[in-house]
Parts: structure tokens; sequence; C-alpha cells
């Protein structure tokens, strides 16, 4: 699997964003241009597993947590993920989460059926 330039920015972006730093702030701490973190973010250049784990370092996360959307064991990054997203729900959204959760599992079956009938 090739790595997702797109959903790594994103994850960068977002990552940043959540940390409420400016991209001027990530160039800084890095040492990379402004324009840079941009093209970055928005999937206009390749960056390097260096600057890679520079940004991780900067951002406080691990690399895998940047670069999970392109790996195949990633599941226990999800997992962490959800897991403080959960922590932000209220109590009425904590109760309805289980039945949305088997909801949407029956739903991927659903649709993973109709992925493996179309690829016959």
């Amino acid at each position: 699997m090739s790595v997702d330039y797109v959903k790594l920015g994103a994850r960068v972006r977002m990552r940043r964003e959540n940390l409420r730093m400016s991209q001027a702030e990530l160039a800084s701490a890095v040492g990379i241009s402004i324009q840079h973190v941009s093209n970055i973010e928005n999937a206009k250049t390749k960056v390097s597993l260096e600057r890679i784990v520079d940004i991780a370092n900067v951002l406080g996360c691990s690399v895998d947590e940047l670069l999970c959307d392109s790996m195949v064991q990633s599941k226990v990054i999800y997992i962490n993920e959800v897991a403080g997203l959960i922590e932000t729900f209220s109590d009425v959204e904590m109760r309805a989460l289980p039945e949305f959760l088997r909801s949407y599992k029956h739903f991927g079956r659903i649709l993973k059926k109709s992925i493996q009938q179309e690829d016959m």
C-alpha cells in the first residue's frame, strides 16, 4: 500500500488545528517554510519520512497516527482515535452509540457483499 498523501495532510492539519497551532508555528518548529506546510496539508508535495517524524514530534503524536490511513495494520490507531472522540460525548450520545455501531456494522457487511459481487 502506498502513502495516502491527501489523508496524511488532512491528519497533519487536524492535529495542528486541535493544538491551536498556526501553519507558521508548525513551520518554524519543524524548520520548513509555511508554504511547505501548506503543500503537505494539501497533498501538493510528497513529504519525506524524516520530515514526517519531525512533524509528528512537534505535534506530539506518533508517525503511525499520521500515516494510519496508509497502513494495513492500523486498528489500534483507530481505536485510540475513536476513544478520544467518545470522551467528548454527552450521556445522550453515549446511549445512542451502541445502536449506531451495530447499525454501522450491519451496513458494512452489506456494502462488503455488494463490492464482492461487483468484482465477480
